[in-house]
C-alpha cells in the first residue's frame, strides 16, 4: 500500500502542477496484472499512477529501465494509443 500510495501521490502532484518530477524509488511493481499477481508484484502502482495522469494529460510515455520487461503495464495499455511503453531491459 505504501508503494502504490507514493506513486499515486506523485501522479496527483504532477497533475496539480505541484512538482515537475516525481520519483518513487520503492515503486515499479510492473509485473502485476489486472487479475493476478506476478513476480513479487501484487498491485501495479505504475498502472494506477498512469491512470491518474491520464485524467489530466492526453498521453503518457512510460519508460521502463528495469532489468525485466514491464509486462503488466504493457498489457494494461496494449489497446490504447494514449500510453506508450518504452522498455529498456536485458
Amino acid at each position: 500500500q505504501l508503494y502504490t500510495g507514493a506513486s499515486l501521490d506523485g501522479a496527483v502532484k504532477l497533475n496539480r502542477g505541484d512538482c515537475d518530477v516525481a520519483i518513487n524509488w520503492s515503486g515499479g511493481l510492473h509485473h502485476a496484472k489486472k487479475s493476478e499477481a506476478s513476480g513479487f508484484c501484487y498491485i501495479n502502482d505504475i498502472v494506477l499512477a498512469i491512470l491518474e495522469l491520464l485524467k489530466v494529460h492526453a498521453r503518457v510515455l512510460y519508460i521502463d529501465i528495469d532489468v525485466h520487461h514491464g509486462d503488466g503495464v504493457e498489457e494494461a495499455f496494449y489497446c490504447t494509443d494514449r500510453v506508450m511503453t518504452f522498455s529498456l531491459h536485458k
